[in-house]
């Protein structure tokens, strides 16, 4: 017999999983770890150990010492020792409808048990979310790295890998480790962002008053019970914050705003007429002795691009006020990562020129006969794409992902750019190349400029032109365009939105479909509708109906409004908004019906839905495809 011999064969070696940081422990890293659990538990049930093995390794960085993010109130469930953190009001509401924001796998029904309102506080959604992730997974939280901060994330080229330093606020260890990929999901609202020339004009003025942002209101109370208040800024926190007022006794509030587009300012009613709102126009003077501040008109300059005043513009003195909340937004962190890696989120502008094709022109549109063809400003601020990414990826280097939403559907638009973020590092979407990337972002940007409401977004001239036309339609009719019949002006711009989080749904294997980028399904198109007939709730308040000292937009007709996962209706509030307690939910088994209104008519235009024929949703898809291709609050 011949002498054995070793066996030199090379067994092929699975490459080993991709690791992975996550910088934040908010939604977005709470659903990046999420759609990780569902696809692993689905593979278990496949026996698929091939896919199981290529699923990524990952460590999550929360600088907390809870899970939550924005959505934790400081002053209950989070830490108050913790004074560089951003966290909601204990009090706060929801504004959009909460149909915007179930989760297919896990819905309202399976942790609420009952019909909801259509509007929710914060509280019982925050442990909805939570629910949703721990509920098959007990130890979910496990990979998360509490109490730590990132200090700095950078790019070795050689390794090719992140080098991530972090710091622990109770130990006070300090480590640097390396990771495959990166993804920032610190959330959008990191730090209070103020305009400052309004903060210095009130310092040199020698405003007497007290000054707070919107995310400082754990006393609110004392801050506005029986005083007069000014609000700069007139988005979502100022409507908000304007309705807790008045629950708490203001006296009354003025929103002040540059462009008067603001939820706040095409709400008609208030209660008790105790909001003003003070559209297109800001501080400019403090009066009265520090107490109270003169009001100009501002103006859009077309010459300039900038925002203006103007000597013969009209000017208004609030006298007696005590409060100035700052309702002006926030800004990302991103001071650890790298100065090169660091996107503007929409806050840097393109040359007009580089994006949109020579003597282009805009499609036609229900504005077009009004507007005729309006030149471009020579540089977009564009809503649903960021000069240095690509649908949440770093451009330069795709190793680096950003999980956030530019969408109408924060919450679902980010549980969406999680499993398409998952699905770029697994391999299951495709990245094409750089040159491919800023080619598909330069036609994104020409659907935002075909649409009329996001162009004037993004469009200094068109928002100035926009502006002006409708400033003389109110005068000539005696109308506003806030009216409810301009229904086909909000809903085309209401379906850009969903349209770009269709289509990565479809792009990311996520487990629901609303149709695509070209059209929406019936599922999708009931989400846009439930959308305008929350805000046509806001339009139709009658400043004089018998109801008007106590109605808000959350007290407004039911109709129209039910789960998308399961078809269960919303139901009324138990008892009017203003006189419910700030931890109640507002449910009841037998709440007082609300009488019809102007949604019935709204609501049987729609074709019915069969939900029963959803689907699982998409296959994991290549987004190579193009077939099957994301607001700032300011003053």
């Amino acid at each position: 017999m011949g002498e054995a011999t070793e066996d030199t064969t090379k067994v092929p070696s699975t490459p080993a999983p991709p690791t992975v940081a996550v910088i934040g422990c908010g939604p977005g890293g709470m659903f990046f770890l999420h759609a990780i659990e569902m696809r692993r538990r689905k593979m278990e049930e496949k026996g698929d150990l091939e896919g199981l093995a290529s699923l990524p390794i990952v460590t999550c960085f929360e600088r907390a010492s809870v899970p939550g993010g924005v959505w934790r109130a400081k002053s209950t469930d989070g830490n108050p020792e913790q004074t560089d953190t951003t966290n909601m009001y204990e009090a706060l509401w929801t504004n959009g409808p909460k149909e915007d924001i179930e989760f297919p796998d896990y819905t309202y029904d399976d942790h609420f048990h009952q019909p909801l309102p259509v509007y929710m506080p914060r509280q019982p959604l925050l442990d909805y979310m939570l629910c949703r992730v721990t509920r098959n997974c007990p130890h979910f939280f496990d990979a998360v790295r509490f109490n730590t901060n990132v200090t700095s994330v950078k790019w070795d080229e050689e390794k090719s890998k992140f080098v991530v330093a972090t710091s622990n606020h109770e130990t006070k260890e300090e480590l640097t480790e390396t990771f495959d990929k990166c993804i920032w999901a610190a959330g959008q609202n990191g730090k209070p962002s103020f305009p400052m020339s309004i903060k210095r004009l009130l310092k040199r003025g020698g405003f007497k008053g007290k000054c707070i942002h919107s995310s400082e209101c754990e006393d609110f109370k004392t801050d506005v019970e029986g005083k007069r208040v000014v609000f700069i800024g007139d988005e979502y926190s100022a409507e908000d914050l304007a309705l807790q007022a008045i629950k708490l006794g203001v006296e009354k509030v003025f929103i002040c705003s540059r462009r008067g587009w603001g939820v706040a300012t095409y709400t008609s009613a208030w209660p008790m007429k105790k909001v003003e709102a003070c559209e297109c126009m800001l501080p400019t003077e403090v009066i009265q002795d520090g107490r109270g501040l003169r009001l100009t008109e501002v103006y859009p300059d077309i010459e300039t691009e900038e925002y203006e005043f103007a000597n013969d513009r009209d000017t208004k003195d609030l006298l007696d006020i005590e409060t100035v909340v700052f309702c002006t937004g926030y800004k990302p962190n991103l001071s650890m990562i790298e100065a090169s890696m660091r996107p503007s989120f929409c806050n840097v502008p393109f040359e007009t020129e580089e994006v949109l094709p020579e003597n282009w022109t805009m499609t036609p549109n229900p504005s077009s006969e009004h507007l005729g063809h309006v030149l471009p400003s020579e540089e977009l601020y564009t809503t649903y794409v960021d000069p240095l990414l690509y649908r949440n990826t770093l451009i330069s280097n795709p190793n680096m992902m950003y999980l956030f939403s530019n969408a109408h559907y924060p919450l679902k638009d980010i549980d969406v750019m999680a499993w398409l973020c998952l699905s770029y590092i697994t391999g299951d979407a495709k990245l094409p190349s750089a040159e491919e990337m800023q080619r598909r972002n330069k036609l994104d940007i020409l659907e935002e400029m075909d649409d009329f409401i996001s162009r004037a977004d993004c469009d200094f001239c068109y928002f100035a032109a926009y502006d002006d036309f409708f400033d003389k339609k109110i005068i000539e009719e005696g109308k506003s365009w806030k009216d409810p019949n301009g229904e086909e002006y909000n809903l085309i711009s209401m379906r850009l939105g969903a349209r770009f989080m269709a289509r990565s749904m479809q792009d990311g294997g996520y487990p629901e479909d609303i149709g695509n980028f070209t059209k929406l399904n019936e599922k999708g198109e009931r989400m846009v509708q439930m959308d305008f007939l929350s805000g046509l709730g806001r339009c139709t308040l009658d400043p004089d109906s018998e109801d008007s000292k106590w109605r808000t937009f959350r007290d407004h007709d039911t109709n129209g409004f039910y789960s998308l996962q399961t078809g269960t209706p919303s139901v009324p509030l138990k008892d009017r908004w203003l006189d419910l307690d700030e931890k109640d939910c507002g449910v009841t088994d037998c709440a007082e019906t609300v009488p019809p209104s102007i949604f019935d008519k709204k609501v049987s235009q729609l074709p019915s839905l069969d939900l029963k024929k959803d689907e699982e949703g998409p296959n994991l898809t290549d987004v190579s495809d193009l077939s099957s291709m994301d607001s700032r609050e300011e003053s």
